[in-house]
């Protein structure tokens, strides 16, 4: 793959694992490259070594999104390509048994909820 500077590639989670492996390729590849993503120190890290753009954002937020998409465009002009690996996940059972009280308790609701949002 060969790609211009001229192409731009946004990257959500892009400051460490698959979406920072991502971020290398395509920066190697020659687009430029601007990675969206919470962690601010390992973002500003991986941006420096590839000499890509840093841009702080929470994608569950559509406005912090809408800020961060205007910030890598000043820089880099409009993005053609999108990458999608901010994720996270939370371990724990679907329902369990509490050992006090023998009651049955469900999933933590507000923990599934966030893992949908950012996922």
């Amino acid at each position: 793959m060969n790609l211009g500077q001229e192409i731009s590639a946004v990257i959500t989670g892009g400051a460490s694992g698959l979406g920072a492996a991502t971020a290398r390729v395509l920066r190697d590849a020659g687009a430029s490259v601007a990675i969206f993503d919470l962690d601010e120190a390992t973002g500003k890290k991986t941006a420096k070594e590839i000499g890509g753009l840093f841009c702080r954002c929470d994608v569950t937020d559509p406005s912090n999104i809408q800020a961060a998409l205007e910030e890598a465009r000043a820089t880099n002009g409009q993005e053609r390509i999108l990458v999608n690996c901010a994720g996270v996940a939370m371990g724990g059972r679907t329902v369990r048994r509490n050992k006090k009280t023998g009651d049955i308790e469900p999933h933590d609701l507000k923990s599934f909820a966030k893992v949908v949002d950012i996922n």
